[in-house]
């Protein structure tokens, strides 16, 4: 029976926007923790001349400053003391959410996506994204395309980061006029180390679907495996495809859905490259996080943005079995509004599950947050 420890602030800044985190451990039981993290000017402002601002009711998630915090923790999950570590800012760009993955000799593996901020005059002609928000004629954002970041053991050793994934075999599109800006789809999921490649999925809009591309070069170049799903009517997008090895020698992809009410979706592959068809769910997420466990169970954690708000979870005895046919699990339903979820979960060397997570408190102040897990039988 799993049990439910405790829960616990991680990182809480009220000048920061803190969210979308993902979670590592290292061969000696440390940890890595990386998020997204951008301005709150909400700081700036005194509580009195705050007015009817709601400080609940603010999904604001693109800001041309935003960039990935890595912060280590000891092997329980304490944070440690020291000064946080900053993946190199892109001069161009914002980054977004954060995919950790540990590769051979405790290299840290880092994927992610950048909005490019449109100055004024441009953003009449070039169609971008703006925060919500009726009347709103601040800064509108580009879609910038996905990227990946190589760093040794230590904080600062960087052995490139940005590195621009390319589109290959029909997947993705140029950005600019003249073809030198090229772009997949965003990035955010479990990826995975296997047969010497960095396996990788990316997702874009419904007519693209979700796809998985795979580097032989520690993520230097990247070549198209496979269409992991997509509609052939272009309604229902696949997003945020989260990886994990079926235990038989295949793969499963667990998707978030949009079109299909956020549930969840499952495609299934023996090599990669071909995927069956992608099954629909009951199970609602934002977005889904697989966990293989060491005695060969699965635990899936997701958001819950329906109240009550809150982080949920259901453990499969095995990763292929349907997730429908699981209780669910309620970890927390305390969350104040719906600007929550994207957990990450590791296996502690004792056993214990870290499970991580963004939230927001009563300030408006979005923060990280754990909740420590005991699995039974």
């Amino acid at each position: 029976m799993l049990k439910i420890l405790e829960h616990r602030l991680l990182y809480r800044e009220p000048r920061f926007h803190a969210a979308f985190p993902s979670i590592i451990r290292f061969s000696d039981d440390r940890l890595l923790l990386a998020f997204r993290r951008a301005r709150d000017g909400i700081w700036l402002i005194p509580p009195d001349k705050r007015g009817e601002l709601d400080p609940l009711d603010r999904m604001d998630h693109i800001d041309s400053r935003s960039h990935i915090v890595l912060m280590e923790l000891d092997p329980s999950g304490e944070p440690c003391t020291g000064e946080l570590s900053i993946l190199p800012m892109d001069p161009e760009a914002g980054d977004q959410d954060p995919s950790l993955l540990l590769l051979p000799e405790d290299q840290v593996f880092i994927s992610s996506f950048s909005w490019y901020p449109l100055p004024a005059d441009a953003a009449r002609f070039v169609p971008g994204r703006r925060p919500p928000g009726d009347n709103y004629s601040g800064c509108r954002f580009l879609f910038w395309g996905s990227h990946c970041s190589l760093r040794q053991r230590q904080p600062g050793q960087w052995r490139y980061d940005h590195n621009y994934i390319p589109p290959d075999g029909g997947y993705g599109h140029p950005l600019s006029p003249d073809g030198s800006k090229q772009i997949i789809g965003a990035n955010r999921g479990r990826s995975l180390w296997r047969g010497g490649e960095i396996l990788l999925g990316a997702y874009a809009g419904p007519g693209e679907g979700a796809g998985l591309f795979a580097s032989a070069d520690l993520g230097q170049n990247w070549r198209l495996l496979g269409i992991i799903a997509r509609d052939p009517e272009a309604k229902v997008a696949f997003q945020e495809p989260a990886l994990c090895e079926d235990g038989e020698g295949g793969l499963i992809a667990f998707m978030r859905t949009a079109g299909a009410g956020g549930r969840l979706a499952r495609a299934r592959s023996t090599d990669g490259r071909d995927w069956s068809p992608a099954q629909l769910h009951e199970l609602v997420g934002h977005p889904f996080h697989p966990l293989p466990l060491a005695d060969g169970r699965l635990l899936l954690s997701y958001g819950y943005r329906a109240e009550p708000f809150g982080i949920r979870l259901r453990l499969l005895d095995r990763p292929g079995d349907n997730p429908d046919d699981y209780p669910e699990i309620i970890v927390r339903d305390d969350g104040l509004c719906a600007d929550l979820g994207y957990p990450w979960a590791v296996q502690l060397a004792d056993g214990r599950v870290l499970l991580c997570y963004y939230l927001t408190d009563a300030e408006g102040i979005r923060h990280i947050a754990g909740t420590w897990l005991e699995l039974g039988d």
